[in-house]
C-alpha cells in the first residue's frame, strides 16, 4: 500500500466536523501488586450505569469508555520508578554454553570460561540489579483531543555497569578505568559507546482525536488484545485491569485507526492500517543520508502491510466486576483480524547500519500474505471467572530463495483458557490456566540453546509448512523456564494451577505450579516430551503507591531439557572439551531463582 494510500485514508477519516463526545484519559495505571488505582472506588457495588456512547483506548481492545472520569487537566503524568534484584542459580541446568559443544541454555559466568587459573572457579550463579523510570505523560488539548507519550529513563539499566574514573584521563572509549576498582562515579548510559541504548528512550507517541461517529487514532501506539498471549502491549492489561512493572518488551504499532460503536447494538468495532515494516530508509544506507531534511522510504515494494479489523462486547474492569458483583453475569468477547502482505524484501545479512546496499542481488522476492484470526471471551458468574483466547495465523510465503528455502504454507495456532474462583469476600484466588503453541520438527542452533533467538523459525530444506507459533514475550507464565530459558511459551503445552490470598489490605502471597511438554518432542535438546515442573511463590506489601516484594522460583527439569549422548543410530552433537575435559552430556539440573522488587507508581 503506497503513502498517497494511506495518507487519503487518513484525511478521509479527519475529514469530519469535532465530535461533542469526551476523549477517555489515556495512560492510566490501573490497580495491580502494589499499584495503585487511579481513582479510589468508593465502597459497595457501583449501580449500573446507562450506556453512552463514547471513546475507546490506546489499544485495540476496545473497553467502552468510563462513566466517570476524573476532572479535565490540561497536563497529566502516570509512571512508576522500579529497582529489582535477580538471582540465577544453575540456569545453564548444568551444561556447557559452547556452541561447538551443543550449547546450554543460559550463559555461564565469565569465570567458567577461565576455571584453569588458580582461585577463579566456576560459579553457577548470577546476580544483577536494574531500574527504570518509566513515564506516560497525556497532553489534553481540550475535552475531545489529547497527545500521548511513553518514554523510559535509564530502561532496565544494570546498577554499576557504566562507571567512569573521574582522577584519570580517558583510558579508552568507553572511559573506563584502568583497574575496576578506580572507579569513581557512574556515567549516563551512551549508545555504542558503554551501553546499548541511551539514559531516554521515548517508545511511542500518538494522539487520539474525537469525530462525530468515532476516535481516530494516529501515531506510534500500543497494541493489546485479549488475555495478550499474541498482541500485548507490555504494561497496562485494558481488559482484566492492573499493570505489569515487569514488562520488557511490549508491542507497539504504527497505525491509523478509526473505532466507533456499532448502532443499535452494544457493540464497538475498529479499523486500521498499520506500517508494519518498511525495510531500509533514506538515513539508514550512505548513498541517501543527510539528502533531505526528513528520511524516507527508499521502496513502496519492500513494505509489509497491514489491515486490522476488530469487533468486540466489553466493559471496562472496573464494570465488569460491578457487574458480577451486583449478581449478573457479565459476558464479554470479541474478534480480532489482521491481513498482512509482503512483496519484496531487502536481504539484509551481514549488511551494517550507514553502508551500502546492493540492490541488484539483495533486492529479493518475497510474495507473503497471512490471515491471523483472533477470539477471545471471558465470562464472570458470580464466584467464578472463565477466560479464553485461540489464535490461528495462516498464510504462504512464497519466496525464500536467499535462505536456500522453498515455498512454504503458514500454519501456527496456540490458545490459553483460565478459570477463576474467588472465595472470602474476594481476598482468596484459585483457580487453573492452560494453554499451548504449536512447535515443529527443527532443532535450535546450535540445539542445546533453548531461547528463541536461537530458533529455526523458516524451517529447513524440503520443509513446506511453518508450524512454529510463539506466544507473545510479555505473557509470563512463569519465573525460569518459559520467561529466561526458553523465551515464550513454543512448542509446548502447559497446565498451571494458582492460588493467591490477602492477608491483609497491604500484603498479599501468590503461589503457583507451572507442569509443562512438548508438543513435537523431536525438537527438544533431550527428544524427550516433558519440559519439567516449576514451582513459584511471591509475598508483597503494597502501600498507596509503594510496593516491596520478594519472589521465589524452582525449576525440576526433566527429559526434554537432557543432554542425550550420541547413539549408534542417533547423533544429538553434545560433545567434550577436549582441553578441560568438561562433558555436555548428561541430565539437566534443578535451577533457582529469587527476585526482589521495590515499586513506586504515580
Amino acid at each position: 500500500m503506497s503513502y498517497s494510500t494511506r495518507i487519503a485514508l487518513a484525511l478521509l477519516l479527519v475529514g469530519t466536523a469535532t465530535a461533542e463526545a469526551q476523549l477517555t484519559p489515556g495512560g492510566g495505571m490501573p490497580g495491580g501488586a502494589g499499584q495503585q488505582q487511579e481513582e479510589q472506588k468508593k465502597e459497595g457495588v457501583a449501580e449500573a450505569a446507562p450506556k453512552a456512547t463514547g471513546l475507546l483506548p490506546t489499544t485495540p481492545a476496545l473497553p467502552p469508555p468510563k462513566g466517570r472520569r476524573k476532572r479535565w487537566k490540561l497536563f497529566e503524568i502516570d509512571g512508576y520508578f522500579r529497582l529489582r534484584t535477580d538471582w540465577f542459580k544453575n540456569f545453564h541446568l548444568g551444561h556447557i554454553d559452547d556452541p561447538a559443544l551443543g550449547g546450554a541454555a543460559f550463559p555461564r559466568a565469565l569465570s567458567c570460561s577461565t576455571s584453569a587459573i588458580v582461585g577463579a572457579g566456576c560459579d553457577d550463579a548470577l546476580s544483577s540489579a536494574n531500574m527504570r523510570l518509566r513515564l506516560e505523560p497525556t497532553i489534553n488539548l481540550d475535552e475531545r483531543t489529547s497527545i500521548h507519550v511513553q518514554a523510559d529513563i535509564l530502561d532496565n539499566l544494570v546498577l554499576g555497569s557504566t562507571p567512569v574514573d573521574q582522577n584519570l584521563s580517558s583510558y579508552d572509549d568507553m572511559n573506563l578505568p584502568p583497574v575496576g576498582a578506580f572507579s569513581g562515579t557512574q556515567s549516563p548510559p551512551v549508545a555504542g559507546v558503554n551501553s546499548d541504548r541511551d539514559s531516554l528512550a521515548v517508545k511511542r507517541a500518538w494522539a487520539e482525536v474525537a469525530v462525530p461517529l468515532g476516535i481516530l487514532k494516529f501515531g506510534r501506539q500500543p497494541n493489546h488484545w485479549g488475555m495478550g498471549i499474541w498482541h500485548n502491549a507490555g504494561g497496562e492489561d485494558p481488559i482484566n485491569g492492573g499493570y505489569d512493572t515487569e514488562a520488557d518488551y511490549g508491542d507497539s504499532v504504527d497505525r491509523v485507526s478509526f473505532s466507533t460503536q456499532i448502532p443499535g447494538t452494544n457493540l464497538r468495532a475498529m479499523v486500521a492500517a498499520d506500517w508494519d515494516l518498511t525495510r531500509l530508509v533514506s538515513n539508514q544506507t550512505s548513498a541517501n543520508k543527510g539528502r533531505e531534511g526528513h528520511p524516507w522510504d527508499l521502496d513502496d515494494k519492500d513494505d509489509s502491510n497491514g489491515w486490522v479489523a476488530v469487533i468486540s462486547r466489553m466493559d471496562s474492569p472496573q464494570e465488569f466486576r460491578d457487574r458480577v458483583d451486583r449478581g449478573e453475569i457479565a459476558f464479554n468477547y470479541g474478534a480480532y483480524f489482521e491481513y498482512k502482505t509482503q512483496s519484496f524484501d531487502n536481504d539484509l545479512r551481514d549488511f551494517t547500519l550507514g553502508g551500502t546496499l546492493d540492490s541488484e542481488t539483495r533486492f529479493v522476492p518475497r510474495d507473503l500474505k497471512t490471515y491471523s484470526p483472533d477470539v477471545w471471551a471471558k465470562l464472570g458468574i458470580g464466584q467464578f471467572t472463565v477466560e479464553a483466547e485461540l489464535v490461528a495465523q495462516l498464510g504462504r510465503v512464497s519466496r525464500l530463495d536467499e535462505f536456500g528455502l522453498s515455498a512454504a504454507d503458514i500454519r501456527k495456532f496456540g490458545g490459553t483458557g483460565r478459570f477463576t474462583f474467588r472465595g472470602l469476600e474476594g481476598k482468596l484466588r484459585l483457580g487453573v490456566e492452560t494453554g499451548a503453541a504449536s512447535g515443529d520438527q527443527w532443532d535450535n542452533t546450535p540445539q542445546g540453546n533453548t531461547h528463541i533467538a536461537y530458533a529455526s523459525l523458516l524451517g529447513g530444506p524440503g520443509d513446506r509448512k511453518l508450524t512454529q507459533f510463539l506466544f507473545n514475550r510479555e505473557y509470563k507464565i512463569d519465573m525460569i523456564l518459559f520467561r529466561h530459558l526458553i523465551g515464550a511459551v513454543t512448542n509446548a503445552g502447559y497446565v498451571k494451577p494458582f492460588l493467591s490470598y490477602e492477608l491483609t489490605k497491604s500484603i498479599g502471597f501468590r503461589v503457583a505450579n507451572i507442569t509443562s511438554f512438548a508438543l513435537k518432542p523431536v525438537a527438544t535438546p533431550g527428544n524427550e516430551t516433558m519440559y519439567g515442573t516449576e514451582f513459584n511463590a511471591d509475598i508483597g506489601y503494597s502501600s498507596g503507591g509503594f510496593y516491596g516484594g520478594v519472589a521465589y522460583g524452582v525449576l525440576f527439569p526433566f527429559g526434554a531439557l537432557s543432554h542425550p549422548a550420541d547413539t549408534e543410530t542417533e547423533t544429538f552433537g553434545y560433545g567434550t572439551n577436549s582441553e578441560t575435559g568438561e562433558s555436555n552430556v548428561g541430565d539437566a539440573g534443578t535451577a533457582h531463582t529469587i527476585q526482589f522488587k521495590l515499586i513506586l507508581s504515580f
